[in-house]
């Protein structure tokens, strides 16, 4: 039992044998112990209080409790004790500590019994009243100077101390000292105003508990209300804390596991070579001195999970590789929130492997399986605090993604700036070739004059007609290209739904999936119609190989004609290059005209990218707002703020980084920054308006080293975008001005008091805090949240594992070649000693304990 730590276990504090005259048993009297404990354990009952009315058996008590612990349940010896309050007496139930009361073979409960009824006849009727009053019997058994601990039984009936005591007497008994030290619980208490009474008499609610005072073995376990006890073992310690301890530690039911958790991690090879280490879903403390490996179990499980480092990577992936080893392997048991199990495991140097309680490997990242881990190593939670954006993506725990889309408009920006950056140059071109074909034309003018021309009139229509179509040719391959990869790129469209049914919309799927139908029978087509004009322009390739062909079947009959022309100072060849050289040149301003009327459209399709990325970055921003509201109403110590684009600051020094040399000053980079909001809107300016706005803040000979610079950036400038400006106030002062071991407090109590992860790991903590943030505020975040998130600490301070309860205490020992894991929990004797031996302040963290849960604050 307790291998994972503390557990919620049924508890009955009022039970009844056979040694009390009220109980009935037929059966065979050498049957009855065990008849009783099988009748425990069909009630799910694992911890008993033997009660009987004002009478004590230990031989009894003994059988009882040898057969339970085979069962796995835990026997205490108690007595059911009316003192003389009232006019029937209040039934007090009394629970001894067996190692005290019964040690060495004595019996010391006896001889209170017998001196509580040393004047009264016939005691063992439930209605007879002993020798003591209350204040008599807190008195007398104070004496003894062992433990014990009191319990009111059925508090609102006949001789129960509500039914017995009227407000007088009650506030009577709030003077006596052991009181608030001795009660521990009122037992089927079913009233708040007698609840509030007794809170109002003696200045605290003790555990509300419940007991079946059964008459008969059918009997036991019955009521319509339960007591499960929160335990780490079977003592009476244990039991005795956990209702010091109520709030935590005792329910009316097995309290509902609703987020997912690690169960335990095993080793193969390495550092932890054979052991496995099962954790709590609760709350986890690594412990042991300065370099025992305590680190090594948290960097084992967030390699296995695959989670980012933020600090330390080099010295951090180092220790990885001398805890696993050549081929070592971790392997990681878990649950996720709808208590599915999966199987986690990783090699040293290989891939995260997935799979399910069906044994089927999942393609998934292990992180996936919860709904969020995180993870902060030696110092991170200092180093996260210390810049608010960071700090903002942790506390939202990454809801907020990263838009494909922006990835996309960012594409589309470059290409169009690519684009107009060639357009702005086609006038110029255009003027180029315009002389070229003038100057073409003039040296043709000679040709001409001379009949040269005329003669060789019928090559130069030959080479005309053959550039005429390779230019053609050119551009159906182009165009073949772009419709093939096209279609290529969407043929599979139509398998959206294949193989897909529906239970409830069955007809709206068909009707889908005609639709879809439809569509592929259409995009057939395209793909048939892309395969005729790839076959088409194999034809056409054709047609210009014929002419080929026929102008080389022509080459002696032109070849005969540049003979007939005898004239030295003409280049004949020349002539039919420049024929061709004329051609192009007519072609390449046609095609530059066109483009220069599509201008429009790039600018249009500039502008479109610009107002979806403002689009995309606004969903985004609002997205966080909305995280942000959250953030802000969940709690009173962090207020967060935030400024669309507002981080000005940062632009600024960006813009100075990527724009040195420049020679533009400080004041004019601030002129800038305050005009554009982003990159994008400079770059808008710059490429669509001939930087008009730049012109008006900078000088010509700053503007011309500028658009030097924005030629060369523009495709990594349009990738940046201007941060939001996030502020963040703790305890109502801005965070950056704090110090950052504040800071560091700030993000940890944020984060564990958020219900959106499922597991936290955290290094030492205490090297960022300070403990009495520890004392005062983190360890009651942990206390109120660990039923809802797993957290595992590694940590020196001892109050973590000790004020925060801990389900389950592992202590770290580093040997010669091996780490070893000692297993226990916060309720085991031996795991106080390896606390109070190993952990700064130890025994101050539990003398605090104490104070705690005895001052019942």
């Amino acid at each position: 039992m307790f291998e994972s730590g503390l557990e919620f276990l049924r508890a009955d504090f009022h039970l009844h044998t056979q040694k009390d005259k009220e109980f009935s048993y037929s059966g065979e009297p050498n049957d009855f112990v065990k008849s009783y404990i099988s009748a425990l354990k069909q009630a799910n009952i694992s911890v008993g209080v033997i009660t009987n009315h004002n009478k004590f058996d230990k031989d009894e008590y003994k059988a009882l409790k040898r057969v339970a612990s085979k069962e796995k349940i835990f026997i205490l010896p108690g007595v059911e004790l009316p003192v003389k309050e009232g006019a029937n007496g209040i039934h007090t139930l009394i629970v001894f500590n067996p190692d005290e009361w019964l040690e060495n073979g004595n019996n010391h409960i006896q001889t209170f019994l017998t001196a509580a009824f040393a004047t009264i006849s016939n005691p063992e009727n439930r209605n007879t009243k002993c020798c003591y009053d209350l204040k008599s019997t807190l008195e007398k058994l104070e004496e003894y100077g062992k433990d014990y601990f009191v319990i009111f039984a059925h508090v609102d009936q006949g001789s129960g101390l509500f039914n017995e005591c009227g407000g007088g007497l009650l506030e009577s008994l709030s003077g006596l000292a052991p009181f608030r030290k001795r009660v521990l619980g009122i037992q089927k208490s079913r009233t708040r105003d007698n609840i509030n009474k007794f809170n109002r008499c003696f200045g605290y609610i003790p555990a509300l508990i419940e007991g079946s005072d059964p008459k008969s073995l059918k009997d036991i376990g019955k009521g319509d209300k339960q007591t499960y006890l929160k335990i780490g073992e079977y003592s009476y310690a244990a039991i005795k804390f956990a209702l010091q301890d109520y709030k935590s530690r005792v329910a009316e039911s097995l309290p509902e596991r609703r987020h997912g958790y690690i169960e335990s991690i095993s080793f193969q090879g390495g550092k932890f070579d054979g052991q496995t280490i099962r954790f709590s879903s609760e709350l986890n403390s690594l412990i042991g001195i300065r370099g025992s490996g305590k680190s090594s179990v948290l960097e084992a499980i967030r390699y296995i999970f695959d989670l980012p480092l933020q600090t330390d990577k080099e010295y951090k992936e180092s220790l990885i590789k001398n805890i696993f080893g050549s081929g070592g392997k971790a392997t990681l048991s878990v649950v996720d929130k709808h208590g599915k199990h999966y199987i986690v495991s990783r090699i040293y140097g290989e891939q995260s492997n997935v799979i399910d309680e069906n044994g089927l490997d999942l393609n998934i990242q292990p992180s996936s399986l919860f709904d969020g881990i995180q993870y902060f190593g030696q110092k991170d939670l200092s180093n996260s605090a210390d810049h608010e954006n960071g700090l903002l993506e942790i506390l939202v725990g990454g809801k907020i993604g990263k838009s494909a889309e922006i990835t996309s408009c960012v594409k589309e920006l470059t290409t169009s700036v690519s684009q107009l950056l060639d357009a702005n140059k086609i006038p110029e071109q255009i003027e180029e070739y315009k002389i070229k074909k003038s100057e073409v034309e003039h040296k043709m003018s000679i040709y001409k004059e001379k009949g040269v021309a005329e003669k060789l009139k019928k090559q130069t229509g030959y080479t005309t007609d053959k550039a005429k179509l390779d230019s053609v040719k050119g551009r159906i391959d182009s165009a073949v290209r772009e419709l093939k990869k096209c279609y290529d790129n969407n043929k599979d469209v139509t398998l959206g739904l294949q193989g897909v049914e529906s239970v409830y919309n069955s007809d709206i799927i068909k009707k889908a999936s005609d639709i879809l139908s439809a569509i592929g029978n259409e995009i057939l087509k395209i793909g048939e119609a892309v395969t005729q004009i790839e076959s088409n322009s194999l034809e056409f390739a054709d047609v210009v190989e014929m002419l080929s062909k026929k102008i080389d079947g022509l080459s002696d009959e032109f070849a005969e004609i540049k003979r007939e022309i005898k004239d030295d100072t003409l280049d004949i060849d020349g002539f039919v290059k420049m024929t061709e050289e004329l051609e192009k040149y007519k072609e390449n301003l046609k095609q530059l005209d066109e483009r220069a009327k599509s201008k429009k459209q790039i600018e249009s399709a500039f502008k479109k990218a610009m107002r979806e990325r403002n689009d995309i970055l606004l969903e985004q921003f609002n997205a966080y707002k909305l995280e942000i509201q959250k953030i802000n109403e969940s709690q009173n110590e962090l207020k967060i703020t935030i400024d669309f684009k507002g981080d000005r600051d940062n632009f600024k020094s960006q813009m100075k980084t990527d724009f040195r040399g420049s020679g533009i000053s400080e004041i004019k980079y601030q002129y800038l920054c305050d005009t554009f909001r982003d990159y994008v809107e400079l770059i808008e300016d710059w490429i669509l308006c001939d930087g008009m706005k730049i012109k008006e803040i900078i000088s010509s000979s700053e503007y011309t080293k500028l658009d030097k610079k924005l030629q060369d950036q523009y495709a990594d400038l349009l990738k940046n975008q201007v941060s939001n400006n996030v502020e963040i106030y703790y305890h109502d002062k801005l965070l950056r001005h704090h110090s950052i071991g504040q800071r560091a407090s700030a993000l940890i109590l944020f984060i564990l008091m958020q219900s959106d992860n499922d597991i936290i790991l955290i290094d030492q903590p205490e090297d960022d805090l300070d403990n009495k943030i520890i004392y005062d505020e983190v360890i009651t975040a942990i206390a109120k949240k660990k039923q809802d998130i797993q957290f595992i600490f590694a940590t020196h301070n001892a109050n973590i594992p000790v004020l925060g309860d801990a389900e389950r205490i592992f202590v770290v020992e580093y040997q010669d070649t091996t780490i070893d894991i000692s297993q226990g929990n916060i309720d085991l004797k031996s795991t106080h000693k390896q606390i109070v031996d190993i952990m700064e302040g130890g025994e101050e963290a539990f003398d605090k304990r104490q104070l705690i849960y005895t001052s019942w604050k």
